[in-house]
């Protein structure tokens, strides 16, 4: 039997495919079932209640029988983005069932237009209530916290400005909260966008308490389970690409998964900057699964690049083989210390580094796209040899691409 990862409730079958195709997209056996005691060979088991308009005992009643029937160290409750169906009456049976610490609750979905601000739902920027033209199952209300009103829990928000300081605010303030109460709580979280989502996701992937999620297939796509089979991860991105892109996609990374090279080492003493990048980036595959190593995290860093190289009197082409060694000397090191299970690669030149260093003889194409012109492949040959390979150039993909193909790869 496989190990499961996580358990998904929805409440009707178009989001039950939706949000278990946020995990099956990333290599998860994913199932969706319809019987709440079915058995569950898979990593991730979405059943659908089908309760979207039933009664709100029988709502309440078959949330409770599925969370009582499966265990997995993810509870997830699938909402609807725009807030339809027995939404109070059903998180309070997975409260009343699993009591977990926190319930993070992010209902956002930014890449359909929907968005959580000041505890409030919004489509396309508008109070949901004022896009809803259907006169049965609205939301009694577009603000979140209100519909909650009748849950027998206390109910806290994290707003924008935290959500939008990063991970680690996220992590406080969610300490924060755990703390104030001796009871399972309920968190809403504001959420514009899918970088806020991971954010809320990395954090509370971080804590010591206890935690169930509640949210749509946005708040699902941002959350990184264990690999299949509880190997730990050791997956590395490398990041030579100055693309503005590939900026913009490192920016949804986890601050502690993004490891930048010091510049003067890395131009001055590239084997000692790989050395200091060491003990970060296997922190980070502990933490995350994987690791992203980069000679230039935005267009600041390249500014201090060269402005290092002029300093220092060296010319463009020497700045780019400093900096193809450093980074290569850097999955030098880590693979010594943790062999890889798998490798992530943006900028042609940075992936030929990498290759030459693990001796690569050849690439297999597996004829997967992670994306539009993102391969997935494998390594053969060299110490490597098997290893799955993504690879990418600087200019392709969305703000998500970079993160997605981490993830994805870590539970191949």
């Amino acid at each position: 039997m496989t190990e499961l990862n996580a358990v998904v409730i929805a409440d009707d079958i178009t989001g039950a495919n939706d949000t278990g195709s946020q995990f099956a997209s990333r290599g998860y056996r994913t199932n969706v079932v319809f019987d709440p005691s079915a058995p569950a060979d898979c990593d991730v088991l979405v059943v659908d209640t089908e309760t979207r308009e039933a009664p709100p005992t029988e709502a309440y009643d078959s949330v409770r029988a599925v969370v009582t029937a499966h265990d997995a160290p993810v509870l997830y409750k699938k909402l609807d983005s725009t807030l339809r169906g027995n939404v109070a009456d059903e998180l309070t049976a997975l409260l009343d069932a699993a009591t977990p610490d926190l319930l993070l609750l992010a209902p956002a979905f930014p890449a359909n237009g929907r968005t959580t601000e000041g505890g409030v739902q919004l489509v396309d920027g508008k109070p949901v209530l004022r896009t809803l033209t259907d006169s049965e199952n609205l939301p009694a209300a577009s603000s979140v916290v209100a519909l909650l009103s009748s849950i027998p829990y206390p109910v806290e928000t994290v707003h924008t400005d935290v959500v939008d300081a990063g991970p680690e605010a996220v992590r406080s303030r969610l300490i924060e909260i755990h703390g104030h109460h001796t009871e399972p709580t309920v968190v809403v979280a504001d959420a514009m966008s899918q970088t806020h989502l991971r954010s809320l996701a990395d954090a509370a992937d971080q804590l010591t308490a206890g935690v169930a999620y509640a949210g749509s297939g946005g708040l699902a796509g941002a959350l990184s389970l264990s690999p299949s089979g509880g190997v730990e991860g050791a997956v590395l991105g490398v990041a030579g690409s100055v693309s503005e892109t590939s900026f913009e996609q490192l920016a949804a990374v986890p601050d502690d998964a993004l490891v930048a090279l010091d510049p003067e080492a890395m131009l001055e003493r590239p084997e000692e900057a790989a050395t200091s990048a060491l003990a970060p980036v296997l922190d980070a595959q502990r933490t995350h699964g994987f690791a992203i190593v980069t000679s230039a995290p935005s267009s600041d860093a390249v500014d201090a690049v060269n402005r290092t190289a002029d300093a220092l009197g060296i010319s463009e082409d020497v700045v780019k083989d400093r900096i193809a060694t450093a980074l290569r000397a850097t999955v030098r090191r880590v693979h010594e210390s943790r062999p890889l299970t798998g490798l992530f690669t943006t900028g042609g030149s940075t992936t030929i580094a990498v290759l030459d260093e693990l001796d690569a003889a050849s690439l297999d194409l597996t004829g997967i796209e992670l994306a539009e012109g993102v391969p997935l492949t494998r390594v053969r040959g060299g110490p490597a040899d098997e290893t799955l390979l993504v690879t990418k150039a600087g200019s392709f993909g969305d703000p998500t691409t970079i993160v997605n193909c981490l993830d994805f790869i870590g539970t191949r």
